[in-house]
């Protein structure tokens, strides 16, 4: 029987699952609960790799459940995974996984998963999430929560870059790139936290190589707008106005990134 083979997105969220700090009983007993699991391909791969012993996977729609269980059927694991419809997490029962896994959803969406019920997402010992968009809302939840990302990366598929998180209970130090302030008076202290919500406590310590090429790219795309919004007059638009505003607030926040680099 072929392998399940995982897109580079879907890889870099498997690997992250059942992670160094986890007690040997969690290890060998690892649940991982799969909300927005669709096709069920990241459970699969990782009970045929054998990182985790069962799984909850569970979708808001029917359609995604009924390729789920053809896939389970197909590699023979039905008896291993369980099915739930469940918006977000509405269907999970506190307790019942070690891990969390939400991937391919936009991060308002996510936050409001995440903090809908807090004590269920508090019982997890290990989040994985992987916002489509607006990964700020995500940062800004966890923190709200009082979890902490400790690993990040970003992946290049398709042409478009996606922040995978991993997230726990303990707190992890950082992040240093703060320490720009005191070299770059261009960089305000106002900007810092928005731009590690924006752009990741982790990534930006790190200096990690794949932000730099996404900032890069967005910069560039920003500065079109830019260029496009200053050959508008306003004339009293607020619309407008506001539009300007949030496009030079995200220029601000780009730079202040970039200069960690």
């Amino acid at each position: 029987m072929a392998e399940v083979k995982l897109s580079a997105r879907l890889t870099a969220i498997a690997n992250m699952v059942n992670a160094d700090g986890l007690s040997e009983h969690d290890k060998e007993q690892y649940c991982l609960c799969d909300v927005g699991t669709d096709h069920a391909h990241i459970p699969i791969r990782l009970l045929m790799d054998g990182r985790i012993d069962r799984s909850i996977a569970m979708d808001v729609i029917e359609g995604p459940l009924l390729k789920a269980r053809g896939n389970l059927e197909l590699y023979q694991m039905t008896d291993r995974v369980e099915l739930r419809l469940s918006d977000g997490l509405d269907a999970y029962r506190e307790g019942e996984a070690q891990g969390l896994v939400i991937a391919g959803m936009g991060g308002r969406i996510m936050s409001r998963i995440l903090l809908r019920e807090p004590a269920k997402t508090l019982s997890f010992k290990e989040l994985i999430l992987q916002p489509q968009a607006d990964p700020d809302c995500v940062r800004r939840a966890l923190r709200e929560l009082g979890l902490y990302i400790d690993r990040e990366q970003v992946v290049l598929e398709d042409n478009k870059y996606y922040p995978v998180m991993h997230v726990g209970h303990t707190y992890v130090e950082g992040p240093d790139w703060h320490r720009v302030r005191e070299s770059r008076e261009d960089v305000r202290d106002d900007l810092l936290q928005d731009a590690e919500d924006l752009f990741g406590p982790v990534l930006l310590r790190e200096r990690d190589d794949m932000l730099k090429s996404y900032l890069l790219w967005q910069k560039g795309v920003n500065d079109r707008i830019l260029h496009s919004l200053g050959k508008a007059r306003d004339d009293g638009n607020e619309a407008l106005i506001e539009k300007k505003r949030q496009v030079t607030r995200k220029d601000e926040l780009i730079k202040a990134a970039l200069s960690v680099f």
